[in-house]
């Protein structure tokens, strides 16, 4: 049977995404026909994607299914779209941290579901002591005591229960090492990192591409206060990775993680928009579009 739910968790995948955006429901039709037989011919897209959701957080809590919780219970229970960011395979050094939530501090949660080891995590923890005000784990039952017993007790642990609720079962305390100012460079792209650098300075920087970085490093790393840095690094981070507000709000709940993490153009997210706020089933979805082509 897992293999029939990891076979319904692609409809969370980035690709069936983008084939709806092109008029394709052929993955979704099966996923309908196999999963929801009794009412394949009534449920709306928004509903699909829902009731799989529903099936996925019960019977296969794979990565998706927590980053979607955190997204929704943390991120947007929590906070503001106006005033956090949320961050999804975010670069630290070697390793990408799952979920990283920036308002006043930056917060990052690394995923350890039933299906992941801990054979990283050592190594992850690491890189991300030197750059996140705060680290969570975010864990399965079965990781919990060892979790707890056996890494750094300022990391903070979270666990996904039964009941799909995220418990806290210890807090993170503050970063205690000193910030890694080559992970903090590492981390951001060159209009991020050059931003950084020109507010450091108080002035614009122009130079050719090839001496941007060396240039904005050594300001970087030169400048004294630790704390009025990652404040700065922090402030850059949420303005130029902002999330789309409108976008979220317009999708389900079960696609809020999505919305954040996969990047659409501006026509793909006006059509995911209109096809999820399509309340008809999904068979006349299908045939509209069937009739409109004809037409055209």
């Amino acid at each position: 049977m897992i293999l029939e739910y990891k076979k319904l968790s692609k409809v969370f995948n980035s690709n069936i995404l983008n084939d709806i955006t092109k008029g394709d429901f052929s993955y979704i039709q099966e996923i309908a026909e196999n999963f929801f037989p009794s009412q394949e011919n009534e449920l709306s897209l928004r509903e699909i994607y829902d009731l799989s959701f529903q099936i996925l957080s019960k019977q296969y809590p794979n990565e998706y299914v927590f980053k979607n919780f955190i997204a929704n219970k943390i991120f947007l229970g929590k906070h503001s779209l106006n005033t956090a960011t949320m961050l999804s395979e975010f670069h630290v050094g070697m390793n990408k941290a799952d979920c990283v939530i920036l308002n006043g501090k930056s917060i990052c949660y690394e995923i350890k579901t039933d299906y992941d080891s801990l054979v990283r995590l050592e190594d992850q923890l690491n890189s991300y002591q030197q750059l996140f005000d705060e680290i969570y784990i975010v864990c399965a039952k079965k990781y919990e005591n060892t979790i707890l017993n056996e890494f750094p007790q300022n990391v903070g642990v979270i666990t996904l229960t039964s009941r799909n609720t995220l418990k806290i079962l210890r807090k993170a305390s503050q970063r205690e090492k000193s910030l890694n100012r080559d992970l903090l460079i590492g981390s951001m792209r060159q209009n991020e990192y050059k931003l950084l650098a020109e507010e450091i300075i108080g002035e614009k920087i122009s130079l050719p591409n090839m001496l941007m970085f060396e240039k904005c490093a050594s300001i970087i790393h030169t400048y004294k206060d630790e704390e009025e840095l990652n404040k700065k690094y922090i402030k850059i981070l949420k303005k130029s990775r902002k999330n789309n507000g409108m976008f979220i709000e317009h999708l389900p709940n079960s696609l809020t993680n999505a919305a954040i993490s996969y990047k659409f153009s501006k026509q793909e997210l006006q059509t995911l928009i209109k096809y999820f706020n399509d309340m008809g089933s999904i068979k006349c979805t299908i045939q509209s579009l069937e009739e409109n082509k004809m037409n055209f």
